[in-house]
């Protein structure tokens, strides 16, 4: 499978937001993620800083 850990940083650190995330839509500066059994976050004010294709991890950071 091809899911994903989605992390958002902060001053404190990386802290896991979800896990198994098959999907994730932009909506203006949030971002949605959704998991195989469609359960879904929004992460408010947010931007990407990186995706890890080999490691599964996509981390975003507050704007």
């Amino acid at each position: 499978m091809c899911e994903s850990t989605v992390f958002l940083e902060d001053k404190e650190g990386a802290h896991e937001a979800m896990k198994e995330v098959a999907r994730i839509i932009m909506d203006g500066k949030d971002a949605v993620c959704t998991d195989i059994l469609g359960e879904r976050v929004v992460l408010k004010n947010v931007r990407l800083k990186e995706a890890n294709f080999l490691s599964h991890g996509i981390v975003f950071e507050r704007n």
